[in-house]
């Protein structure tokens, strides 16, 4: 009932909650190891510690509240292991018994002391508010676009709303007898001890004023629930403190120590965090005259901020009016909020630069509380004829609260990045796919290391445009369509200026700001040390740890004996021995790359020898430089030119090969080669492995990059990808139930997913790999297509491709012993019903493989097979010949949502494929009954609505249990 009162909805929180039951594999490595994450959260320090934010469209469609899952983590560490029946609050009084007393004058132990239990807790009056929770760093990476902050990128995402549950604040403090506010005393809380590097305690801590911490208007609670449920490890658990209207930084997770004193906290992270500090205050002013201490620049209240949700970064919205109705209108979406429980009273959008406003729709998911408060965001909406869209240049958003506090047109810059709050902008512009008229939108940043933006991404790069709004003089009209299209220009002409920073091809020396945010300058010293990968491999330990960063190794062994570290010894030591670039830029400011210097040792690689560099010195210096020239060249001509690969549209891959066989060669496509691809899967499928003689191919610890082999078209989309590994000899070394990784680039973005190869482990010498191609402009609701997959669509033989893995949480082996997060499942399965939606083939043929080549696996399995019409079925050749092969273990049925053609018109008539979606009726017809013992299991593979709207409520209802189904 309170979940539907506050706008939530309980099937959106099992959906998203119910992707998160299992660690992310990205943990691994890290302390965090055990902690069940959303492993689509947008991670903005590398792997550790843990700081992430929802994509901001997934967090407008998760709802008014949101998902334990989805909700944003601001962790400085490890996450603590706490357990709910040993875990303590004390509560402590210190306060003088005179408001005059020195703070100096600390009494050698408190007035009244009090410990409570998790059961203490509960037992005390319970109640649940509706509060958003918002980090103080919110929005921050647009500031860092301007000049580099002291803060990490947090995108438009680093807010969250979710109804905790807990015991008054108030309640707390009145049991240790302190109910009347006293002037001067403050509330200080801390977490728990030594879980942070910096401190006295390394605890983190705050404080707010005893009067706030006493007002049961202000709602100050220690919350032990969160949505219903108890707290995740991420958020708190077994108990955090939640502060309405404040920032998040000052909500202390896992509590541990309240006490009443006569003096601010004085915590470490209390003065040298939550900062908004005047924009000329440097890293370096700040600590020489001290600006932590000055009390006015504390960020404790949250202030007003809104964004716009719809259009999403890289939407792009239809604007074919003329032709179809339906594309008429637009509904712009967005969030606002402001702190100290003001109503937020207005929201707007602008589609002319901000010289008009226009009213939007507010959606308020909670009521006021008694006393008046807002701690909520609200939702704002507006419906805008789409014409005006393209038209248009930006829309830009804006919110004003009962203060009549509104949000400023530009930013200012501070040292920290906090609350950044400036008008929010899209950018707009008219595109065009295959004869129709789109509106490309850009927000103005994505977070953590993604690079999309009309900001763009690299810390400085961004000057604003400043435009002088000259008055209107009385009685003149302006003409909004001329000034409309003059900032349009006046935006273009910036965007590539600022894009390119190049000057009739000349690129300008970097500015002073670029030089201290910049990594160092690859300068190899003269007696440099060189290393192997395997030597710097060795050190891999946490007593023994090397890294290299940017082709440069540095033993952190002295470092890490000092345990400075913020995020504690683990963000280093899960990297010992490998090669730690994409973590160290991803989060490092100037300063870090500098505290590097006094650890490195040495550079990865070979010395070159002084003869090889004095023979180039000396053909140069002769003159003789176009020789060299001329040798590149040649070496450049004798790699294979291929033709471009079509990128866009209805592609033919098999047509296309077979119009450049001079190129290609009359090599075997089409299903003909997904027959030898069989073959050799099979062959490898069998082929025992020996461990001592077959090393492994790739690492979860680390990319390789493989050289393509073999690139063969399979259908219209889908092509096999044959990898060489190091040697003949050398096997993937992939567990049956799990993927590997492969990562590329994309439009200037790097690129990376998880793919489960088509052979297994005995195919030594090679990796293979079924991919279909998800083209530009062939589907509308994705105009821009399949990043990584255009990517592969680009490589030729003799590219080579970044591999990583194995990962995954699922491990079959032979005779039915199947491990789902590292834990064997109690009786070995013996019938198992797979559903799979598209490319989830790739999984699922590894596994029926695995066990079909297995003689003494007596496994049966049932393969329900989704697609949306006949050309989308993948690799049917194969399905179809493993059924005829093994009739007695192995069953496949189709479904496709729509017949198009008749090319499957007599699998259709047998009824081996039918027109159709997944049901209870059609996984009751074809799958495997449950079973009381659990032998008979239902797995899954496809996209989150074939699974959540579809698979698992059937199962339920044919009395599937939540451990009999398991997901990939």
């Amino acid at each position: 009932l309170l979940l539907a009162e506050n706008g939530g909805s309980i099937a959106s929180l099992r959906k998203y909650d119910s992707q998160a039951k299992s660690p992310d594999v990205k943990d691994v490595n890290t302390p965090d190891n055990w902690v069940a994450r959303h492993p689509n959260l947008v991670r903005l320090t590398g792997t550790h510690p843990f700081n992430c934010e929802p994509d901001l469209k997934t967090l407008e469609e998760s709802g008014d509240v949101t998902p334990a899952s989805l909700h944003f983590v601001r962790n400085h560490g490890a996450v603590p292991n706490l357990t709910w029946d040993a875990h303590r609050i004390v509560v402590e009084d210190w306060s003088s018994t005179s408001s005059s007393s020195s703070s100096s004058l600390k009494p050698k132990k408190p007035k009244k002391s009090k410990t409570f239990t998790m059961k203490d807790i509960c037992a005390l009056p319970k109640v649940t508010k509706p509060v958003l929770l918002v980090c103080a760093g919110n929005r921050r990476k647009e500031q860092n676009m301007r000049k580099k902050t002291i803060g990490f990128n947090w995108g438009a995402a680093g807010l969250s709303n979710s109804l905790w549950t807990g015991a008054p604040l108030r309640e707390v403090l009145f049991k240790l007898g302190v109910k009347e506010p006293k002037e001067g005393l403050f509330v200080c809380f801390e977490g728990p001890e030594r879980e942070l590097p910096k401190g006295e305690l390394g605890t983190y801590g705050t404080s707010i004023p005893l009067h706030k911490a006493l007002d049961p208007s202000q709602d100050v609670m220690i919350a032990y629930m969160q949505n219903g449920e108890k707290l995740k490890p991420d958020h708190g658990f077994p108990v955090r403190l939640i502060i309405p209207g404040y920032i998040g930084g000052r909500m202390i997770k896992w509590l541990s120590k309240i006490t009443i004193t006569n003096k601010e906290s004085d915590n470490f992270y209390h003065f040298r965090d939550n900062r908004i500090l005047p924009p000329h205050v440097d890293e370096k002013l700040a600590d020489s005259e001290n600006w932590w201490e000055k009390p006015e620049y504390i960020f404790n209240e949250l202030n007003i901020n809104s964004a716009v949700t719809s259009p999403a970064h890289g939407e792009h919205i239809r604007c074919n009016y003329e032709l179809n109705s339906d594309e008429k209108e637009y509904l712009v979406k967005g969030y606002a909020y402001t702190g100290g429980g003001r109503k937020i009273t207005r929201c707007e959008i602008s589609l002319n630069g901000g010289y008009t406003w226009e009213l939007c729709d507010i959606h308020r998911p909670s009521k006021p509380t008694a006393y008046g408060k807002h701690w909520t965001w609200v939702k704002f909406s507006k419906l805008v004829e789409r014409s005006r869209l393209v038209k248009s240049s930006e829309i830009i958003c804006r919110a004003w609260d009962e203060a009549n506090n509104t949000q400023p047109r530009d930013l200012t810059w501070n040292l920290m990045g906090m609350g950044n709050n400036p008008q929010f902008r899209v950018k707009t512009s008219e595109v065009e796919f295959l004869g129709k008229r789109f509106v490309r939108c850009e927000h103005p940043t994505e977070p953590g290391t993604l690079k999309g933006g009309w900001m763009g991404h690299t810390a400085g790069e961004w000057e604003p445009v400043i435009e002088q709004l000259d008055g209107q003089r009385a009685g003149e009209e302006i003409d909004l369509t001329l000034r409309s299209a003059a900032a349009k220009q006046t935006r273009e002409i910036a965007s590539v200026v600022g894009a390119s920073n190049v000057v009739e091809g000349v690129k300008p020396p970097p500015s002073e700001e670029q030089k201290r945010t910049e990594s160092p300058i690859s300068i190899i010293p003269a007696d440099a040390k060189y290393y192997t990968e395997e030597e710097v491999a060795k050190h891999n330990s946490e007593d023994d740890c090397w890294i290299i960063v940017k082709g440069k190794v540095y033993d952190t062994n002295a470092y890490l004996k000092e345990g400075l570290h913020p995020g504690g010894n683990a963000s280093i030591t899960m990297n010992a021995g490998e090669d730690t670039t994409e973590d160290f830029e991803a989060v490092h400011s100037a300063k870090a790359w500098k505290q590097l210097e006094p650890y490195y040792i040495g550079e990865v690689g070979v010395k070159p020898s002084s003869s090889s560099l004095s023979d180039v010195t000396n053909l140069v210096a002769s003159g003789v430089g176009e020789v060299v020239k001329e040798v590149v060249e040649e070496e450049k001509n004798k790699k294979k030119v291929y033709p471009p690969t079509p990128t866009t549209g209805n592609v033919d891959l098999v047509k296309h090969w077979q119009e450049n066989k001079d190129v290609y060669g009359d090599i075997v496509l089409g299903e003909e080669a997904e027959a030898l691809a069989f073959d050799r899967m099979w062959a490898g499928a069998s082929h025992p492995v020996d461990d001592a003689k077959n090393p492994l191919g790739c690492s979860p610890k680390k990319w390789i990059p493989l050289k393509i082999e073999k690139k063969v078209p399979l259908s219209h989309d889908c092509v096999l990808l044959r990898l060489q590994l190091e040697s003949p000899e050398h096997q993937v070394g992939i567990p049956v139930g799990q993927h590997l990784y492969l990562r590329g680039e994309w439009k200037g973005r790097k690129v990376m997913r998880a793919y489960t190869p088509s052979s297994l482990n005995g195919t030594l010498g090679a990796v293979e790999f079924v991919i279909k191609i998800y083209f530009s402009g062939a589907n509308e609701s994705y105009p821009e297509g399949g990043a990584l997959t255009q990517y592969l669509n680009q490589l030729n033989e003799g590219d080579t491709i970044d591999v990583k893995g194995p990962i995954g949480h699922i491990v079959y082996e032979n005779g039915g012993k199947l491990i789902i997060d590292k834990k064997v499942r109690a009786n070995p399965v013996k019938k198992m019903t797979l559903m799979g939606g598209g490319t989830g083939v790739a999984p699922m043929l590894q596994l029926i493989v695995a066990i079909l080549s297995d003689p003494t696996d007596e496994t049966e399995i049932v393969f329900i097979y989704a697609n949306k019409s006949e050309k989308d079925v993948l690799l049917k050749y194969t399905l179809d010949r493993l059924e005829r092969e093994h009739p007695k273990r192995f069953r496949m049925h189709y479904l496709i949502s729509k017949a198009v053609d008749k090319s499957y018109e007599s699998d259709i008539a047998k009824g081996r494929m039918q027109v159709g979606r997944i049901s209870k009726k059609i996984i009751g017809l074809h799958g495997f009954d449950t079973s009381k013992d659990g032998t008979s299991v239902a797995v899954m593979c496809g996209p989150p609505a074939f699974e959540e709207d579809a698979c698992i409520p059937a199962l339920k209802e044919l009395g599937f249990m939540d451990e009999d189904i398991i997901r990939y």
